[in-house]
């Protein structure tokens, strides 16, 4: 939804040509995102005793250019009070204060039975007295329709398929992971230094793609969610650690805390720990904590990687394997005629920075001569503070795009993070790339959750993705150490370029990281047209 107009507005259903009994409910959001839905306006009238709904539709708007600023002595958030009637068939929501020219995602869900029902959504405008129709052009549809791959620039045009989800559902998609986006954290240096030999390391050549073999996926604790998405076919399971692992790491940095001679205080939360095992040598850890230091009014919020010998009881700090707090980080995709995807990853990107406030990030966009969309002018109106845009002709090449890009990075000590379309990006994917592309050491390859046809992340069904090293990120001087994309092997086609780079990353005995990212999904899209054919 986009309103045209700052202030307050009333929401409500103008209910006609009823024979049914019928159940309704709007849905708003504060932004652009699902997972902040409210229900702002309800109403269920029943001539008998209903059965169960035979049908539910779900329909929902969405898009956004910066985030919503509230003025003072108005609502900060979206209320879900009980609406009241004005009349028979029509009832209200209490006032909402909308920003004009923000997006706001919105849901309507209706069920019918018994026979049929005709309503629409009306508004009221500030300073009006009098309910209108909500125009088209206030509305954006919020996800492309499977079918066509494209976005239908009309109001509720996008019908998405499956059961509605359960709040229960939704909110494993909001983790720990966005809490560090918007607090900066730090290396509290109390643990006594260590040196840090590689957990793995790959001292032969590798059959081609061999990667799918080698690398393994690390232990999270606690359960962001992933583990709810698991099918009994997964490849590559994700694993909690265990409990008494967890208390003991806790406990040891506790330890370390209290006696420390730098910094004195008390750990009053785990954020969030990660551990990646050799049973040889022991297990390194990455332990995000909430601590209070001694004579600090605020919470400080730590980061950092720990290494736990086997047989050890005290823990220390990786000097040689520590992640830069403020690297910056090119984000690099390369296309073709994907122009409504295009603005979808542009949006995605601008919404991501409005709630992290984090600019030392550039979009790098490589296009193969779209006709459906001049992508440089898109760039040029968004409010991205930092952009470079690399036109390339002839045939699509994701290898030779996407090389294109690593080419016009220079920084050795910035992190290219190569990515694909049709993806949505949490807020904190960006710092949890940071924390996970070691200089000289480590890459980052995260999983995506394939969505099936259909779906969307309100109501995600799909499985997690194994077989893809697509999104993969390392420093500019790893990049160029392991080769970049072979542009000579890998020429006018789709497919083989990312596991190739991963190959030759073990190869140098770099370690890959791998882990299911909640909320990191890839949409279901038409391979008509595409890159081969």
């Amino acid at each position: 939804l986009r309103p045209f107009a700052t202030g307050v507005h009333t929401f409500g259903f103008e209910i006609s040509k009823r024979t049914a009994s019928y159940g309704l409910e709007l849905w708003l959001s504060n932004s652009t995102s699902p997972l902040h839905t409210r229900k702002i306006l309800t109403t269920e009238i029943s001539n008998q005793v209903a059965p169960p709904p035979s049908s539910v539709r779900r329909r929902r708007k969405w898009r956004k250019e910066k985030e919503p600023t509230t003025p003072p002595d108005t609502p900060t958030s979206i209320s879900s009070q009980s609406s009241s009637h004005m009349s028979n068939e029509f009832v209200t929501s209490e006032a909402i204060w909308l920003d004009a020219g923000l997006f706001y995602y919105m849901e309507f869900l209706e069920k019918a039975f018994d026979g049929s029902i005709t309503v629409e959504v009306k508004w009221r405008l500030p300073d009006a007295s009098n309910f209108v129709s909500i125009s088209n052009d206030s509305f954006v549809p919020a996800v492309p329709l499977s079918d066509t791959d494209e976005f239908v620039h009309s109001p509720m045009a996008t019908i998405l398929q499956g059961p509605l989800p359960s709040n229960k559902l939704q909110s494993h998609w909001r983790v720990a992971f966005v809490e560090d986006a918007v607090y900066p954290a730090m290396n509290l240096d109390v643990l006594p230094p260590c040196n840090f030999t590689s957990l793995y390391a790959i001292p032969h050549v590798l059959d081609e793609y061999g990667a799918h073999n080698e690398v393994f996926i690390s232990g999270m604790y606690p359960d962001s969610g992933s583990l709810h998405w698991s099918t009994l076919h997964d490849r590559l399971p994700q694993h909690i650690i265990k409990q008494e692992v967890v208390d003991s790491v806790v406990g040891l940095y506790k330890a370390a805390l209290s006696s420390s001679t730098k910094y004195r205080g008390t750990v009053e939360q785990l954020h969030y720990m990660e551990q990646t095992v050799n049973k040889q040598n022991g297990s390194r850890f990455l332990v995000e904590f909430g601590v209070h230091l001694h004579g600090e009014d605020v919470t400080t919020h730590t980061s950092e990687y720990v290494y736990l010998a086997q047989g050890s009881t005290h823990l220390c700090h990786t000097i040689n394997f520590e992640w830069k707090h403020y690297a910056y980080v090119y984000l690099v995709v390369t296309l073709k005629n994907l122009g409504l995807w295009t603005k979808h990853l542009i949006h995605n990107i601008e919404h991501n920075q409005g709630v992290t406030k984090d600019f030392s990030v550039e979009l790098v966009i490589v296009d193969y001569e779209s006709s459906d969309l001049n992508v440089e002018e898109e760039l040029s109106k968004s409010s991205l503070p930092k952009w470079h845009y690399i036109r390339k002709t002839g045939p699509f090449s994701r290898a030779g795009g996407l090389q294109a890009a690593l080419d016009y990075v220079t920084d050795p000590n910035s992190i290219v993070l190569a990515m694909d379309m049709h993806l949505a990006i949490p807020p904190g994917f960006v710092n949890y790339a940071r924390k996970h592309v070691v200089q000289g050491k480590m890459a980052f390859a995260p999983m995506f959750f394939r969505l099936n046809k259909g779906y969307t992340e309100v109501n995600p069904q799909g499985y997690w993705e194994p077989y893809t090293f697509g999104i993969f990120g390392m420093y500019k001087s790893d990049w160029d150490t392991v080769g970049g994309y072979n542009t000579t092997h890998y020429t006018n086609e789709w497919g083989g370029e990312d596991v190739d780079v991963a190959d030759r990353t073990l190869e140098h005995g770099y370690e890959i990281f791998r882990i299911r990212y909640p909320g990191f999904l890839h949409y279901y899209h038409s391979r008509k047209g595409l890159w081969n054919s």
